[in-house]
């Protein structure tokens, strides 16, 4: 089998003298789930699919564990977890910083070395291009608004899906939303949510 890829156009933002390079991104088939990769790993073991889904059940526990405890978690052949945090801004002095002001952010993954070299022999099969609709601005806006009252909060990438854009185009899209009043930003990083103000 052979992964697919799209070749779509860097935002606006990156292009020089007028003309915007070319990127290519993955186009995921599915998502698989913990369940297929037990099925999977039991056709290639003696272990039952029930039996591997409740070690690797048992494993993202103990891995979350492990890391709630601040350790750092290295899986030979797959990678290496590790948390980040959040601090406080414009803290420039440790003794106004208190231990309940730092939260958790994200869990960061650097994927092994076994492993990039492992997918570098990956296929790869160009799928054909698909013309994209083109919105106007105002009906980008629209379309926005319309998805916030079906769902209440939506994310960029929703936004993108919705109009068929860039993340460039989704994100200017919402900052006009968001400087007319319209809508609000819930959360930081990437962790950002936008709704409908009341």
């Amino acid at each position: 089998m052979s992964a697919k890829y799209k070749l779509t156009e860097n935002p606006p933002a990156s292009a020089k003298n007028g003309i915007q390079n070319l990127h290519a991104r993955i186009v995921p088939s599915r998502t698989a789930t913990i369940d297929d990769l037990a099925a999977e790993i039991s056709t290639i073991s003696t272990f039952s699919s029930g039996d591997i889904k409740g070690l690797l059940e048992s494993f993202t526990q103990v891995v979350t564990n492990r890391l709630k405890n601040g350790e750092n978690v290295n899986l030979d052949g797959l990678g290496y977890y590790s948390v980040s945090l959040d601090c406080p801004k414009d803290i420039t002095s440790e003794k106004r910083i208190r231990a309940e002001s730092i939260r958790f952010r994200n869990v960061n993954f650097r994927c092994s070395n076994k492993m990039k070299a492992s997918l570098k022999s990956m296929k790869l099969e160009r799928v054909p291009a698909v013309k994209k609709k083109e919105f106007t601005g105002e009906e980008r806006l629209q379309r926005i608004i319309s998805k916030m009252n079906e769902l209440r909060t939506v994310t960029c990438t929703d936004c993108m899906g919705v109009n068929q854009c860039s993340r460039y185009i989704a994100l200017q899209d919402l900052n006009t939303l968001i400087e007319s009043g319209k809508i609000e930003k819930l959360g930081h990083g990437k962790n950002v949510l936008y709704m409908l103000r009341p």
